[in-house]
């Protein structure tokens, strides 16, 4: 066990005490690369508990190993990293009986042709477990495709909320027959201590070799009852083609049942909170039943004493700029930093200041408004910075988050995330020829070119002809662009599974009558990739005299679900038109908005996620913001 940073020794009366400072880490070490590609089951010293934590992360990290061939493993296998609790001995055997308390769960990727590189980190938030994590604890994980190093970083600080007890509601593997006789209504009991609820649910479908490939495979609309009502209702399948490690050996495309190859499977959370009546609560869980396949289930209830602060934002993440590997599909970037922001606070979070920059250059401020419940995210665009202030090819982006709701935030130490990443390509040439050649379903895949400001320069061909080469010369002034490739069939521009004899598509830049490239796509790329570039220098960013702030915008509801509400009173100009965007720059909806104080606007057609929707005049963006459909 390793203490990082700051710790005060107090030797009292002839007891020593350990005081550290909120923000200050233990780090414990489980397993390491050296253990080599096996099972494993340890003992493993952590904190006696004598310490607060305010979260609780679990690193799984994954690196192939050369002397192995395949160096990484062939096939995608699922593994629980778990905690073992002795509950006593068999009689007959005399072997300890454990009960098993699973941390995470992980499927292995098809490990023909990837490359880990020195790792790839998957991050768990275990803070739930945070109350048996402590003295000598029995850790357990069976990934024997790869090489595994396994940390425990403990943050000291207050908890959002304090974990009372976490009780262990369903879990064993469950066919889809059988499920709803096995999982069925459940009421629990709770202390007066027990005033915050919630529920963890893991399930992998599994099973294949039957007409609809169920489970794994096959679409099942989940729900989740509290006294009879549905209270949430979704369908399991979980889009592959977007996953940030591939290409991968096998059929890493197809989207599956609560998992994908080389991901931690997906843990759904649900806060009961407000349906526990008389300090109890009772629910349900559901599923469609089906003659085949089953699902490796683990559902846990978690209960937690009182919210512990009023006004607290925190940094929960940075998809863009940064050198993740997770986040892959993003970078590296030379457009608006992305980054995510988490209200760990009882009120909701209205306002918060976020200042971010580049490399110890200038400090921009950026105003964020919204409203986050306890608990809620928001992934948050912030306005391009000046990547000219970096000085190399790698460079640290930093964002931190200060006064919010418009006050003192008391917990400092969850504000700030910093991540080296590397600097976009850069090309000294302002005439550029792209190579685009179709494959055998050219109406799937489509290309767009825009600048830093979001503009559409150039795009495909429409119609165009199967196994055909197009040719597009773009002529570009200096400044930062952005090339994306997308594919409504999820299977790039080539995918193995398909056959030899399917012709392959390809896109790559070159400089014109050259035949070295500058860029070359992998054509194994799933739903979309994109390529960030400048031309001579980062910049090319329009000034906006007349833009309307984003404060003089508003939208309403949000989230919103079927029709979404524009309130375009402090707006003015002629031909209005609103565009939506998704979070890969994807124009996913376009249309005209007459002069009027509120528009409707169906959103039907748009999935669950975070989108942009920019207000332009004629072809000059005026207002933009962000909305959430749930």
């Amino acid at each position: 066990m390793k203490k990082v940073v700051f710790i005060l020794f107090l030797l009292c009366a002839g007891i020593m005490r350990i005081y550290a400072l909120p923000g200050d880490t233990v780090v414990v070490q489980a397993f390491s690369f050296e253990d080599g590609r096996q099972a494993r089951r340890d003992t493993i010293e952590f904190p006696d508990g004598s310490v607060q934590y305010e979260k609780v992360l679990m690193y799984y990290t994954l690196r192939c190993d050369p002397s192995q061939y395949p160096a990484c493993g062939e096939w995608d296998y699922i593994f629980n990293t778990e905690i073992l609790d002795s509950i006593g001995v068999d009689s007959n055997s005399g072997d300890v009986i454990y009960q098993s308390w699973k941390l995470g769960t992980y499927i292995t990727p098809y490990g023909y042709g990837i490359n880990l590189n020195t790792g790839w980190t998957w991050i768990y938030d275990v803070s739930d477990y945070v109350h048996l994590l402590k003295n000598k604890v029995i850790i357990q994980d069976g990934n024997y495709q790869e090489l595994l190093d396994l940390k425990f970083v403990f943050t000291e600080g207050t908890p959002p909320r304090d974990v009372i007890e976490i009780k262990k509601v369903w879990d064993g593997e469950y066919s889809l027959q059988d499920f709803d006789n096995i999982v069925q209504d459940t009421t629990i009991h709770l202390t007066p201590d027990e005033v915050q609820v919630k529920l963890r649910a893991t399930l992998t479908g599994h099973g294949q070799d039957n007409p609809k490939n169920c489970a794994e495979f096959c679409p099942n609309i989940h729900s989740l009852q509290v006294d009879g009502n549905t209270i949430h209702s979704w369908d399991i399948i979980q889009e592959c083609a977007n996953n940030p490690l591939y290409p991968q050996g096998g059929t890493w495309i197809f989207d599956r049942a609560g998992w994908c190859p080389g991901m931690p499977g997906t843990t759904n959370e649900f806060e009961l909170t407000d349906y526990v009546t008389d300090n109890s609560i009772t629910f349900d869980y559901d599923i469609e039943p089906y003659e085949y396949g089953s699902y490796r289930t683990f559902i846990y209830l978690v209960t937690y004493g009182a919210i512990n602060r009023t006004d607290d934002a925190a940094a929960e993440m940075i998809i863009a700029p940064t050198d993740n590997p997770l986040q892959l599909r993003y970078n590296p970037t030379c457009g608006e930093p992305i980054v995510v922001i988490k209200n760990l606070g009882s009120n909701p979070l209205n306002t918060v200041d976020i200042h971010y920059g580049l490399n110890g250059g200038s400090v921009y401020t950026y105003s964020w408004q919204g409203d986050l419940s306890f608990l809620e995210k928001d992934t948050v665009v912030l306005p391009h910075p000046d990547w000219n202030e970096v000085q190399g090819s790698i460079g640290e982006f930093w964002f931190e988050l200060l006064n919010p709701n418009g006050r003192v935030d008391t917990t400092p130490y969850n504000n700030k995330l910093t991540s080296p990443f590397k600097m976009a390509l850069k090309i000294k040439r302002n005439e550029i020829r792209f190579y685009f050649k179709t494959n055998h379903a050219p109406e799937e895949t489509t290309w767009k070119l825009y600048d830093i400001n979001g503009n559409l320069l150039y795009e495909n061909e429409p119609d165009m002809l199967a196994d055909t080469t197009y040719i597009k010369d773009f002529s570009l002034t200096n400044g930062s662009y952005r090339l994306c490739l997308y594919d409504s069939g999820d299977d790039g521009l080539y995918f193995w599974f398909y056959g030899e004899d399917i012709p392959v598509g390809s896109a790559y830049l070159r400089r014109p009558n050259s035949f070295v490239d500058i860029h070359r796509f992998n054509p194994d790329f799933g739903r979309f990739t994109q390529l960030y570039f400048a031309v001579n220098e980062y910049s090319g960013l329009e000034t906006k005299i007349d833009a309307v702030h984003v404060n003089d915008f508003t939208i309403f509801p949000n989230p919103a679900h079927s029709v979404l509400y524009l309130d375009m009173s402090n707006i003015h100009g002629k031909k209005l038109s609103a565009e939506i965007y998704d979070l890969t720059g994807r124009k996913v909806a376009s249309m005209p908005v007459p002069q009027l104080e509120v528009n409707k606007i169906g959103i039907n057609h748009l999935s669950s996620g975070t989108y942009l929707i920019v207000i332009k005049e004629r072809n000059r963006q005026i207002a933009k913001t962000k909305f959430i459909v749930d």
